[in-house]
């Protein structure tokens, strides 16, 4: 089956920084987008206005979402619509909270948003993979499974989120093993970082793509904060 082109959608803008806990205990990307996922009749047509609006109002206008590329299969919707029991539906929630190897204190938001997401995930019928491994080698190993995994399906979601920084206008998971201490230099971020293009390649479904990202897009990394 042909690929459809992934949709990646970040958390928080150019250069911002996303919330670990908001009042529901994740971050509030992760709080809208389990909201609205329970709406019913609400389309990839109307997604991206409804996520951007409400996770700035759950951030207190601290992130504004931004969908890489305009989204396709406008009339797809998380609810599983009449008939739609045949379509496959497999999705990866890929988060690291554990920064223990890096002698960090955990993403303790991060933690509760991989069960929260993986949690309504499944209620929409999507076999759902997590429990992956906080090293970069674990991360880059749940991403080929997957992608052998989502090739034979119609549609993919990843859910990813821990430490993220953004350098030469690429965006970067880091693991729990990425050398912090040596900083974030592009060639260091090449080496032990993971891209979220990388991350969006794992997505391999004919139909629809989409990839959530809800780190950080900054090179400053705060308490509280991806």
């Amino acid at each position: 089956m042909e690929r459809s082109e992934p949709q990646i959608v970040f958390a928080t803008q150019p250069g911002g920084t996303t919330i670990d806990q908001d009042a529901m205990g994740g971050n509030p990307f992760a709080t809208a987008l389990i909201e609205l996922s329970s709406q019913d009749g609400l389309t990839l047509r109307k997604l991206p206005a409804r996520l951007r609006s409400l996770t700035a109002q759950r951030s207190n206008k601290h992130q504004v979402p931004q969908w890489g590329r305009a989204p396709a299969n406008l009339d797809w919707t998380f609810q599983l619509q009449a008939g739609s029991r045949e379509q496959g539906r497999a999705a990866l929630v890929l988060v690291v909270s554990d920064y223990s190897l890096a002698a960090a204190a955990p993403l303790l938001g991060a933690a509760r948003d991989e069960r929260r997401m993986a949690s309504m995930l499944a209620g929409h019928g999507f076999s759902v993979s997590q429990g992956v491994g906080p090293t970069r080698a674990a991360l880059i190993d749940a991403l080929a499974a997957f992608g052998r995994r989502s090739r034979a399906c119609d549609v993919a979601v990843i859910y990813s989120t821990g430490h993220g920084v953004e350098a030469d206008e690429h965006v970067y998971l880091l693991p729990a093993d990425y050398p912090f201490r040596q900083g974030y230099a592009a060639s260091l971020l090449r080496a032990h970082a993971v891209p979220v293009a990388r991350i969006a390649g794992a997505a391999k479904a004919s139909r629809l793509n989409l990839v959530f990202f809800a780190g950080c897009r900054t090179r400053d990394h705060r308490s509280g904060e991806h």
